[in-house]
């Protein structure tokens, strides 16, 4: 488990590169940095998130969220309308980080949580463009 200290040293060049317009706590019930901030910042926010973690799932395909996310995550795995988890896998020089974006019901207020995975993941990707003779009787045996 890593300690506040911690997650916010690891997590410092990401919340900078977010900008300085939103502000960031420490969230210690759920082990996070926090951010929460007007929807009129969402799109930049969002978009700088995605150039860092290139991994993203949101309601409709949390079901393929890789299954080490799903246990470290927990509850926190389940999405409702909207909302994503953005994340990237550990490497060498540091730990998987994950972004869970969480818009507000009334859609004027955002919630940014970031938090540090103890355990990396593999993300698989969708193989619905795959090619072969599996797809090929896959696609035979298919229904409409």
């Amino acid at each position: 488990m890593y300690t506040s200290k911690k997650i916010e040293e690891l997590t410092s060049d990401l919340r900078q590169s977010l900008g300085d317009n939103i502000p960031w706590q420490y969230e210690e019930k759920m082990g996070v940095m926090l951010s929460e901030f007007a929807q009129n910042k969402s799109d930049v926010v969002l978009e700088k998130l995605r150039t860092v973690l290139t991994d993203e799932w949101h309601d409709k395909t949390a079901k393929k969220l890789p299954k080490s996310i799903k246990e470290q995550l927990g509850d926190l795995a389940k999405l409702s309308k909207n909302q994503k988890i953005l994340a990237i896998p550990a490497n060498d020089h540091s730990p998987t980080i994950i972004a869970l974006w969480w818009p507000w019901g009334h859609g004027g207020t955002y919630s940014l949580r970031i938090k540090i995975l103890e355990h990396s993941y593999e993300n698989i990707p969708d193989q619905k463009g795959s090619t072969g003779i599996f797809s090929f009787f896959k696609g035979l045996f298919a229904t409409s």
